[in-house]
């Protein structure tokens, strides 16, 4: 890594407590490169002068750094697996143990495609199988902007291409040229801003979606956030990553649906 670019690194710290030195390299470059040339500047140095003239760069680059593709049921080999195995299952421990409330964390959720899926599955599984266990969707996510859509709810035609026709019609209301989120979905999910790196665990948690974004971690990194994922799981709750992750270290999670990347926790030894 170059000394101009680790200043760059050292800067956006300082004014905004976001470290991206554990990023994939590749990943960084790529990233300060596309604001590089969106700001007209010549070379990183340029771009960090830039930088502390203009303020404002500072959250468009932490939003190009944490920019992410997603898409209502991304994978659906995955959310068949959820609906059709791991919810159900997870609702019936819950009334087995007679808990009342279930408790759900989408990591990296972006525009909100992902937590508000999750709760059109829970809909419908609670609608057909009469459960009455209470649902708290936490969606989280650095990215200022992708929140503020997900808060929104509001989508176009192209963004709920992939929303089966029935859940579009039941759980979507048309207005004008987009289609919006039901309310009775809306209330199921809270956004908030956060750091997965340095933020604290938000509790502890039936299931955790953290899917594509190791991808973009060195492994120091991924092994540290496993950690704090595994902590921030119930006992022999579930982990569920992108199709591209795979954990090499079996000590914290095994394998229960290879083909879809889901983890049940271990117990900690």
């Amino acid at each position: 890594m170059s000394r101009a670019l680790h200043k760059l690194l050292d800067e956006v710290e300082r004014v905004t407590d976001f470290d991206a030195r554990f990023y994939r390299k590749s990943t960084l470059i790529r990233r300060v490169d596309s604001r590089i040339r969106e700001t007209r500047s010549m070379n990183c140095r340029n771009y960090l002068s830039y930088l502390k003239k203009n303020p404002s760069e500072y959250e468009r680059f932490l939003e190009a750094l944490t920019i992410n593709v997603t898409d209502f049921f991304r994978d659906k080999s995955v959310f068949n697996t959820l609906k059709r195995n791991i919810l159900p299952d997870i609702i019936q421990n819950i009334k087995d143990k007679k808990r009342k409330a279930m408790r759900i964390w989408s990591i990296g959720c972006s525009r909100g495609q992902e937590p508000y899926s999750i709760a059109i599955l829970l809909k419908e599984i609670s609608e057909k199988n009469k459960n009455h266990v209470q649902i708290f969707i936490h969606a989280t996510d650095m990215n200022k902007t992708a929140l503020t859509k997900a808060r929104s709810a509001y989508y176009n035609e192209e963004e709920v291409k992939s929303v089966p026709p029935q859940y579009l019609k039941k759980y979507f209301e048309k207005v004008y040229d987009a289609y919006r989120v039901r309310k009775e979905l809306r209330e199921l999910v809270r956004f908030k801003r956060h750091d997965l790196i340095k933020g604290n665990s938000l509790g502890k948690f039936h299931l955790i979606l953290c899917r594509n974004l190791f991808i973009f971690f060195e492994p120091q990194l991924q092994e540290k956030i496993l950690k704090k994922i595994h902590t921030s799981l119930k006992r022999n709750s579930i982990l569920v990553l992108g199709k591209a992750e795979t954990l090499k270290d079996d000590s914290l999670f095994r394998c229960i649906a290879a083909q879809d990347h889901i983890y049940r926790k271990r117990a900690s030894s």
